[in-house]
């Protein structure tokens, strides 16, 4: 049976890792300055496709300048919603028959710190509008008053209510299975929430894939704190239970904790 993950970079729980966070090439402040607004009053958000057409060319990206790094991983971020893999991971996805995806140059560029002695791999950027694979799944997900912008196809829902159900009880963040189309790479449908099969998982502990973080579906929208499999061990899936289990147990005892807070309104 498969088991399906989100994933993303790991760098809150990992150290010494580069960490690409600014686009200096093309200026996204300006472009997202002048882009336009959606015009339906109940989303008023930047236009998406604008937006995502402005980036969909090589940029030129500098790693935080904060951060102490003495290594390259291989997935990161840059301009915060972007999914960035290097080069091998791109090679490997494609030599173990899990695919060949659309992406995008990012190339590194410096300065760089003194304690990063090699030169940066090349990157690419994921192109998740052309690997949506599923529909996501808004009601399984307890996503309250969730809705999808007739004019600009942004994904919207009640924030403030949403947060507070999803603190008090373990939500999955998946999809329609009907709707998947098989991918073992795949984005979500007007969202930028980037999935994997197990066999994606099974890739990064052969190869040892630097700074992936897999969050099972079953827990997702609830695992904001949650370090992710431990893909390192070989048996990673017979330890995946336990795991689960003792986040299910510390989610539920910080969930207690919040709901207490919130009757002595603690939150206003």
């Amino acid at each position: 049976m498969t088991m399906f993950f989100t994933f993303t970079h790991n760098s809150e729980y990992t150290r010494g890792f580069a960490s690409p966070g600014v686009i200096v090439a093309p200026n996204d402040d300006t472009i997202y300055a002048q882009s336009p607004v959606c015009p339906n009053p109940d989303c008023g958000r930047k236009y998406g496709k604008l937006l995502d057409n402005f980036f969909d060319r090589e940029v030129a990206v500098q790693i935080e300048k904060n951060k102490k790094s003495n290594k390259w991983p291989d997935i990161s971020s840059c301009n915060v919603t972007y999914t960035i893999v290097s080069q091998r991971v791109l090679e490997i996805w494609e030599a173990e028959g899990i695919g060949s995806f659309p992406c995008f140059p990012v190339r590194i560029v410096p300065p760089f710190p003194k304690t990063l002695t090699t030169e940066p791999p090349m990157y690419y950027r994921l192109d998740y509008k052309k690997m949506v694979g599923a529909e996501l799944d808004f009601e399984a997900g307890d996503f309250v008053d969730a809705k999808i912008c007739d004019v600009c196809g942004n994904f919207f829902y009640d924030i403030s209510q949403t947060f507070d159900l999803q603190e008090t009880k373990i939500c999955p963040l998946t999809f329609k299975p009907e709707t998947w189309n098989g991918a073992q790479v795949f984005y979500l449908d007007h969202t930028r929430l980037l999935f994997c099969t197990d066999k994606v998982v099974d890739c990064a502990h052969k190869y040892k894939l630097t700074n992936f973080i897999f969050t099972p579906v079953e827990i997702a929208n609830s695992a904001t704190w949650y370090k992710g499999v431990d893909y390192s061990k070989k048996n990673w899936r017979e330890k995946l239970p336990e795991q689960i289990r003792q986040f299910e147990e510390e989610f539920y005892k910080q969930a207690e904790v919040y709901k207490r807070n919130l009757a002595e309104g603690e939150y206003e």
